[in-house]
């Protein structure tokens, strides 16, 4: 049987699976994701955008005629509107305008700000120095926490995702749990990037554990119950972050990253990726030389440009190839051992991005790891558990109550 295609378009296809993956958080509506997978046309962006940035308008439209009048009601259509406005967003860069892309993330940002203050217990907004840099972040509660300080995840999101993500990868599903969770957006992410224009760090630790001493510093949380959670190449920096800091009681890691370069490098065409392994990184030369191998690919196929944009969009004044360089510097390899709290790692069987990391960090962690498989049987099998987020979830905070108990868990005092 061939296997089920939601659109023609292998992009918008695996965008749409992303879509549907947030259902079952409020995220999104299933018959809404579909109409607008009946209106794209495979290949064409302007639709793409045209079509989710509709819903998402109309979805506004709602929730300013209710915030008066039904608060939850308004949060759920902003939230929704706010996943959708991203959508649009990612691929704004391949449509016929793409100087709309600032306007675009805004109005993602301006629909989830929105949300996320009308939320049950609205997400506490405060921020962090970190050098010279100003690290957003949001504290969200339980409903009803169990007397005593909370236990806390502290997430560290994709360095391409929007924050609503993390409602999905991990932020609700603590929350449900009687549990506290921390959003927060450091170089290259979010509004630290399109607002305030500060791309990447080479060394996340310090901008970690800025978030973690404020998060520490709060009366209902728990300092000895910090989780690090990454997600996609979050899971990179969760796990630098954790091995220079030992007040992290254990890892989460979707997947496990070693090697941060393999997920931009494996976004290119074959030929472009060999091309690159012959480059010497420190040579200025040859990295030019790979530059202009991909401008050349790019004027002649809109889906090289295309990816060539998105790899070098929250770096300043880069190219693909000074790019490429920074990331191969982004090696786990030299501070794994430094890592000593009990870790989870997901392994998804048919991953893109990361293929092997995860069972070459659990390897190199030895008894301190849980390599937690996920199949494409199950639905699961894709990069992130994209389509199966709950079950993802249950797993690995089933693992954290048996690692580090917090409320209504089986080892909770």
């Amino acid at each position: 049987m061939p296997p089920v295609r939601l659109s023609d378009d292998f992009g918008f296809d695996f965008a749409l699976r992303c879509l549907l993956s947030g259902v079952g958080y409020g995220m999104a509506d299933s018959g809404e994701v579909l109409a607008v997978a009946d209106r794209v046309v495979p290949g064409d962006r302007d639709s793409w955008f045209d079509a989710l940035s509709e819903v998402a308008a109309r979805l506004e439209s709602v929730a300013d005629a209710d915030v008066d009048r039904h608060r939850r009601s308004a949060s759920e259509a902003y939230l929704r509107a706010a996943n959708y406005r991203y959508a649009a967003f990612f691929h704004v860069l391949g449509t016929r305008q793409p100087g709309r892309a600032g306007a675009a993330w805004r109005a993602h940002r301006h629909a989830l700000l929105r949300a996320l203050a009308l939320r049950e217990v609205p997400a506490e907004p405060f921020s962090v120095a970190a050098g010279d840099v100003v690290v957003r972040a949001w504290l969200f509660r339980p409903a009803d926490p169990a007397p005593g300080p909370l236990p806390v995840v502290l997430v560290h999101n994709m360095m391409t995702a929007p924050l609503s993500d993390v409602l999905m990868t991990g932020v609700d599903d603590a929350v449900r749990r009687g549990w506290a969770a921390v959003a927060f957006e450091g170089p290259g992410q979010g509004a630290t990037w399109f607002e305030d224009g500060v791309g990447p760090t080479d060394d996340w630790a310090p901008v970690a554990a800025a978030v973690t001493d404020r998060v520490a510093a709060f009366p209902d949380i728990d300092a000895g119950r910090l989780v690090a959670m990454g997600i996609g190449d979050g899971g990179y920096l969760a796990a630098w972050a954790t091995a220079h800091d030992p007040r992290i009681a254990a890892l989460v890691c979707d997947p496990g990253v070693v090697r941060a370069l393999d997920g931009a490098l494996g976004q290119l065409p074959g030929g472009l990726q060999q091309r690159w392994r012959q480059v010497e990184v420190g040579n200025p030369l040859q990295v030019a030389d790979f530059d202009t191998e991909v401008a050349s690919a790019a004027a002649n196929d809109p889906e090289v440009a295309f990816t060539a944009a998105k790899l070098v969009e929250q770096w300043p004044t880069a190219s693909v190839g000074t790019v490429l360089a920074r990331l191969s510097g982004w090696d786990l390899s030299p501070v794994v051992d430094a890592i000593r709290c009990p870790t989870w790692i997901a392994d998804p069987d048919a991953a893109m991005s990361f293929p092997g990391q995860s069972a070459e960090l659990a390897g190199r962690l030895g008894g301190r790891a849980d390599l937690v498989p996920f199949t494409s049987a199950e639905g699961a099998g894709l990069d992130c558990e994209i389509g199966a987020p709950q079950l993802r979830n249950q797993r690995a905070f089933d693992w954290l109550e048996e690692h580090l108990p917090g409320p209504g868990s089986a080892g909770a005092a």
